[in-house]
């Protein structure tokens, strides 16, 4: 359900526990804001298209007391692929391209766990990862995994574009992405 407040939506699992929103309908997509940060991620992607990357998704993470806090809210450590995708038209995710929307005072990076480092949240930046192998684009890189941290001063919003090797939304209007 959405929460009472906006359009974000709260996810809760043992892993996950932050809101978001996705840009899926006209009126998100047609967003002047929303169509020069799609058409800046294709430049800086080389994608052929907007249409190789699954529709934008907004993130909220909320600040917490302290880290551990039962208010906090994260992602575990995980890997953005999904086995599935890759047997499906869009093909798999190939690249993360994830942008920060705000500045966090404390806490809310996003940690590479095998790759051993923290990246802060500053607002205006982003960050673009591998999902796979450049020369075995169906095969998961495991150095990948990455967690978000809790913040603990200042909330965090970030969104995320997910990039496949083939044109994802032919795909999805197709019902061939779920």
């Amino acid at each position: 359900g959405r929460s009472d407040d906006d359009e974000f939506i709260p996810l809760e699992s043992d892993i996950r526990t932050s809101d978001t929103t996705w840009c899926n309908t006209k009126e998100c997509l047609e967003d002047p804001q929303v169509r020069a940060v799609s058409e800046r991620m294709v430049e800086i992607t080389q994608l052929p298209s907007v249409n190789h990357s699954e529709f934008m998704q907004f993130l909220r993470y909320k600040p917490c007391a302290s880290p551990g806090a039962s208010d906090c809210q994260f992602y575990r450590a995980h890997h953005d692929t999904i086995p599935e995708l890759g047997k499906m038209p869009c093909g798999p995710r190939v690249y993360t391209f994830f942008l920060y929307l705000s500045d966090v005072e404390e806490g809310g990076g996003t940690r590479f766990t095998k790759l051993g480092f923290d990246v802060q949240p500053r607002a205006g930046s982003a960050l673009l990862w591998p999902a796979t192998y450049n020369d075995r684009p169906f095969e998961s890189d495991p150095r990948t995994m990455h967690e978000a941290l809790p913040p603990t001063k200042g909330t965090k919003f970030a969104a995320n574009f997910w990039l496949h090797q083939y044109d994802y939304v032919k795909a999805h209007e197709a019902g061939c992405t779920a």
